[in-house]
């Protein structure tokens, strides 16, 4: 069965340039921790593990698109291929961002 951090490194490309680390794809998952079905929090000592896998998704693609933006070649077509390359981050940032949960405390 795939784990939510195996999930998260799929949806996010994680070995594809510009890399995430393993450490940084369990900060993503561990900074996307949401409410369970019981309505135990990720603070609970019953919270059951429950992500908000495309939030950290998105948080995931930003961090690849700072990577690419500060990215410098010398090649004469490197300057196209690195903008390409950030552009489709912010683009894959934007999409996960789209499908976040919504989450109201009360």
């Amino acid at each position: 069965m795939e784990t939510p951090k195996d999930k998260l490194k799929k949806i996010t490309a994680w070995t594809t340039e510009p890399e995430l680390t393993d450490g940084e794809i369990d900060e993503l998952l561990a900074q996307s921790g949401i409410v369970d079905s019981e309505g135990n929090g990720p603070e609970a000592e019953a919270w059951s593990p429950t992500y908000d896998l495309n939030a950290a998704a998105a948080a995931g693609w930003m961090i690849k698109a700072g990577r690419a933006a500060s990215t410098t070649e010398t090649a004469p077509d490197s300057v196209y291929v690195t903008a390409k390359v950030f552009d489709n981050c912010v683009r894959m940032a934007r999409l996960y961002s789209a499908k976040r949960s919504a989450g109201v405390q009360v």
